[in-house]
């Protein structure tokens, strides 16, 4: 009978401190945190008037100060004020978005509206991303450490603001190159397409200095070696195309002598596709698994050789084949040299993305 007997004494105690701290947060002014405090119990059908009074007061008050500073950061006329309207408004939208589940009755007792800030929040975004990527690119130009390691705080401003935005992939790989002292080259094939290791070999023959950074890079040749930046080539497919021989005959005459012209085509493809991973101790996305950026690529190796041939008087030919004449028949490549030239526009192909 006795524990029966604390149970409402118990259920007191903790509605007064409940009712306690979140009176310290209002005084405070951590009107969010009232919000995000008592909001759902509300939602769940918890009535208490004074709960509900410190949300409306704390809801009003939030909104309403975001909505001054928004307007005179508009006032300034400054691109970098951008950033932090976006936020505002978004923050406007998600204390909208806590009280929607409210009873009509408490809504219309606190005076609730609900706000339609999406075109407001859209524009706001698209001027932040546009201020986010510029400073990001302007930092990024000079070359310096410090510069360099400024960018990546826009970088990851980018990502909140808009995690899908096409520049966070370069603009992460630039700046991540400022944070160490090396870099790890690194190589993966999931194509099924058993390559050699000469075609490992010479994606990864980057020579010192080839890859641009904010620092004295060094290329980490080895697990051992410090560094805090990989940039790896995954290999996805990989496609042999047959050799392709086309033939066109006609006839040409001349002073009452003909000869039969054929005009000879060879050809050969080789196509490797797959992805550019960027991978650093510096994470954007801390919920993401797996690399932080990924840039498709496709590189190809073509070989092509024209000759022609003749059946007949020599005399009677054309100038035009004349000179074609001088063209012979050379030896097709073979696949694991095309192979390996698609291995050297890839090793150019990755120097090339880190430079941009």
């Amino acid at each position: 009978m006795k524990y029966i007997q604390l149970i409402p004494a118990l259920l007191l105690g903790a509605m007064l401190t409940a009712c306690n701290t979140t009176k310290k947060l209002y005084e405070a002014q951590e009107y969010d945190q009232v919000i995000q405090r008592v909001a759902p119990k509300i939602c769940d059908g918890d009535m208490n008037a004074k709960q509900i009074n410190y949300v409306a007061a704390s809801y009003h008050k939030a909104n309403q100060a975001d909505h001054e500073r928004i307007q005179a950061l508009k006032a300034t006329g400054q691109p970098d004020v951008w950033p932090e309207i976006y936020q505002r408004y978004c923050s406007m939208k998600g204390r909208n978005d806590a009280l929607k589940c409210f009873p009509t009755k408490v809504k219309n007792g606190m005076n609730y509206v609900k706000l339609d800030v999406d075109e407001d929040m859209t524009v706001a975004r698209n001027h932040a991303e546009a201020f986010l990527v510029a400073k990001a690119n302007q930092l990024l130009s000079t070359g310096t450490t410090q510069d360099g390691q400024e960018a990546m705080g826009y970088v990851v401003q980018l990502a909140m603001t808009n995690k899908d935005n096409p520049n966070i992939p370069r603009l992460f790989m630039r700046s991540s190159l400022c944070f160490g002292d090396a870099v790890m080259l690194g190589y993966g094939n999931t194509s099924g397409y058993n390559l050699s290791p000469e075609f490992k070999a010479t994606v990864l023959a980057f020579d010192e200095g080839e890859l641009p950074t904010c620092n004295d890079f060094h290329i980490a040749r080895n697990r051992n070696f410090s560094y805090m930046y990989t940039v790896a080539a995954v290999i996805d497919d990989v496609m042999v195309f047959p050799v392709k021989l086309d033939e066109v005959t006609f006839k040409e005459a001349n002073g009452g002598k003909t000869v039969e012209v054929s005009d000879h085509s060879q050809s050969k493809r080789v196509t490797v596709s797959g992805r550019i991973n960027c991978y650093s101790s510096c994470c954007i996305h801390p919920e993401k698994e797996g690399p932080e950026c990924s840039i498709p690529f496709e590189v190809t190796s073509t070989f092509k050789n024209d000759y022609t041939t003749i059946k007949g008087d020599r005399e009677a030919c054309s100038a035009e084949t004349l000179n074609r004449l001088n063209s012979k028949p050379v030896p097709v490549p073979t696949d694991e040299s095309m192979l390996i030239d698609a291995a050297k526009q890839l090793n150019d192909l990755i120097a090339k993305e880190l430079k941009k």
